[in-house]
């Protein structure tokens, strides 16, 4: 008997040690021993988390996870074993994580920050922008009005994935316009796209980079992007248990150099490179705005013209190829004509020529079809632009001016009101130069821009420029320095010059601080003049330099005052110096400033 008790005791010994070492370790005995280990329940969410062909974990929050354990062993000298374990769905990984009470349980799923779930779990922080778009099938028109919306929903079927912000989002819009529509939940190892290909349903929310990878990868699916309602989430994050001891460590990694180092690299790798830097230029408002969506309005474009070329290339290719084998088959036919000629007679070779012939045509004239269909829709698509952007115009300038005749009378407006009003019209104004810019940049790329170059008196032009923004600059207390030695002129057009100066300028004066200086001056160099526009602002980083003279770039510098800015001054001022055969340099020193060179012919 004393035996038996020995052998038990020495059992429940080995069984107590066996469930030790099997559960996950805190952050404060891991830093303690030098190593540890973590579990990591996570659910199969696409780009976030997968599987490759080999069953091999990969994604980018498996790719991040490696990078915190590489981080804390370079810090503090621990060896971080990864422990990653197959959640049972989307809420089963989500509900481990909120009933566990190891403080080493982590969840890894792609789940969005929201304040109803920080009650649930302790979230990481954010680690990229969250932001779903409403898509339904084609069958469905834009809608422009929330009445249409109301009308045209109600009754449909939504695709969504149970306990994921996709059905929060759809529940909160039904309350929001009080309509009903029905929600078909689907597996959540599958994507609500699919569903909407697959005829699950009619319309549902999507992460806007999987919508946008979606388009790249099937131009041709029959699903089309509703411009009202989107959702921007506060990002997306690791969950951890509410005891859990890890947060810290973890909001370490992610704030670290060592993080932003990797983190561009490992995103763009799973997203594409133009997609992930579509993500960083809308801001962290809470709301999607007016800029943003034209931003993306802009990416959609950009991606059906890349297809546009593409099956443009691939037409010439396959045309080339057709003459080849139309070349080939008739040779071959002209042979067999004269076999049959000679030895079986000519009825039989002429009909085999004409019919492989006929087939030949017809698989061309479908390629033509085909690629006339999509030159039509990028026509509709840039159409809908200028016909958005010109009709816009109208209400928007019966705004500023209703709002002009409010300040005629300022006795009998309080300062409040006063203050209100302007702000009407400063935005008004902001709308409408927004606008122009779109409609300039149009008609740039349409090529239907005449330029006539004639000289141009620099002189005038400084003297106009420098009494529309001399009260402007005074209001930021910046002092305007513009001088120009003689009556220099050059080879040019006036209104081209006219708004390149006039962005420059404007740019100079928006992030230039108080008490500094924006100087215009004009330099002979013989054969050419040069135009220099100097500042004394942030400067450029060589990150921002890259990128500058791109459209819709938000670059890292801010605007002093709280002004805006679409991304498209810098683009149209090195187009419209191009287009009047005239170069544009800069040199930026970061905290210094930023000098502006342009040279033109001298008339």
């Amino acid at each position: 008997m004393q035996r038996f008790f020995s052998r038990l005791l020495l059992l429940i010994l080995l069984l107590s040690t066996f469930v030790s070492w099997a559960q996950p370790d805190s952050w404060e005995s891991t830093r303690q021993k030098k190593s540890g280990t973590i579990d990591l329940y996570w659910y199969v969410s696409s780009p976030f988390i997968f599987k490759n062909a080999d069953n091999s974990l990969t994604g980018i929050e498996y790719e991040l996870m490696q990078g915190f354990s590489q981080y804390v062993k370079d810090k503090y000298g621990v060896e971080l074993a990864l422990n990653w374990i197959e959640g049972n769905g989307f809420k089963g990984t989500y509900e481990r994580i909120k009933t566990s009470r190891q403080s080493g349980d982590f969840g890894i799923s792609a789940f969005s920050i929201t304040d109803q779930r920080k009650k649930d779990v302790l979230f990481s922080k954010s680690y990229m922008m969250d932001i779903a778009v409403l898509v339904s099938n084609n069958e469905i028109p834009v809608i422009l009005s929330e009445e249409e919306f109301k009308r045209v929903f109600a009754g449909l079927t939504a695709v969504s994935v149970e306990g994921t912000t996709y059905e929060k989002g759809l529940n909160d819009l039904q309350k929001r316009l009080g309509i009903k529509f029905n929600i078909n939940n689907i597996p959540s190892d599958q994507t609500v796209l699919n569903g909407l290909l697959d005829g699950v349903g009619n319309f549902a929310y999507i992460d806007l980079p999987l919508y946008l990878i979606g388009l790249k990868d099937n131009p041709t699916a029959p699903i089309i992007r509703q411009n009202l309602y989107p959702m921007k989430g506060q990002g997306y994050g690791m969950i951890m248990t509410n005891n859990s001891d890890w947060k810290a460590v973890v909001d370490e990694y992610l704030s670290s150099a060592y993080f932003e180092s990797i983190q561009s690299e490992i995103i763009e790798k799973y997203l594409q490179n133009d997609i992930y830097e579509l993500i960083k230029s809308i801001s962290s408002d809470s709301n999607v705005n007016a800029d943003e969506l034209i931003i993306l309005l802009n990416k959609e474009k950009e991606i059906q013209n890349q297809l546009l070329l593409e099956r443009a290339l691939e037409l010439q290719e396959n045309t080339i190829i057709q003459y080849v084998l139309i070349i080939s088959v008739i040779g071959a036919l002209l042979g067999l004509f004269i076999f049959y000629r000679l030895y079986k007679g000519k009825e039989t070779a002429v009909s085999n020529l004409e019919s492989h012939k006929e087939k030949v045509e017809l698989q061309q004239h479908k390629i033509e079809q085909a690629n006339a269909e999509l030159l039509t829709l990028n026509e509709e698509k840039n159409n809908l632009i200028r016909v958005l952007a010109h009709d816009l115009r109208s209400p928007i300038n019966q705004i500023a001016g209703l709002a002009e005749i409010l300040l005629m009378d300022k006795q009998k407006i309080s300062k409040e009101q006063i203050e209100i009003i302007q702000q009407v019209i400063n935005s008004s104004n902001r709308l409408r130069e927004m606008i122009s810019k779109i409609l300039d940049v149009d008609a740039i790329e349409s090529r239907e821009l005449n330029v006539k170059l004639n000289p141009i008196h620099l002189n005038k032009i400084f003297t106009e420029l420098h009494g529309e923004y001399d009260s402007i600059a005074a209001n930021k207390h910046i002092k305007l320095d513009f001088s120009i030695d003689a009556d220099l002129s050059i080879m040019g057009d006036e209104v081209f010059i006219n708004q390149i100066l006039d962005n420059l300028i404007s740019n100079a004066i928006k992030f230039s601080n108080a008490n500094t200086k924006v100087v215009l001056k004009a330099v002979d160099l013989g054969d050419k003049l040069e135009i220099q526009v100097s500042d004394s602002g942030p400067g450029f980083t060589p990150e921002d330099q890259k990128k500058m003279f791109k459209k819709y770039q938000r670059l890292s510098a801010q605007p002093t005052g709280g002004e805006q800015s679409t991304g498209l001054g810098l683009s149209i001022v090195k187009m419209f110096t191009e287009l009047m055969g005239g170069t544009i340099t800069f040199d930026s020193k970061v905290g210094v400033g930023t000098t502006f060179k342009l040279q033109f012919n001298k008339s």
